[in-house]
């Protein structure tokens, strides 16, 4: 058996001014991960061949690529949304479970 996980990272930025709170901001991050590295590479190909690159920050959790560039998906569009996609339309993977609290997916095949 083979999973892959979505992960999500949040990473949230207070701006404070003389110790006063004005503004709190939210960035959400993905990750996917595989428990076999053959799978690994078969994403990041299927990425470039989109017109797209999965270059994962692992130090600041975060990505630095860009989205691949599918027909499907031509308005508002994020990681998550491409991972769900290539793993169970194009990979082969079936969902499995959620990680608890809400932070990602875990898929099988």
């Amino acid at each position: 058996m083979t999973t892959a996980k979505i992960i999500r990272h949040r990473h949230k930025y207070h701006h404070y001014m003389n110790d006063d709170l004005k503004d709190v901001r939210e960035e959400t991050f993905f990750k996917i991960v595989f428990s076999d590295p053959k799978e690994f590479d078969l994403w990041k190909t299927w990425c470039l061949e989109n017109d797209g690159l999965y270059d994962y920050d692992k130090e600041n959790s975060c990505q630095k690529g860009s989205l691949p560039q599918l027909e499907i998906f031509r308005d508002e569009i994020c990681w998550c949304d491409i991972m769900a996609y290539y793993l169970v339309h194009v990979a082969g993977f079936n969902f499995h479970s959620v990680i608890e609290p809400y932070k990602g997916e875990v898929y099988i095949k």
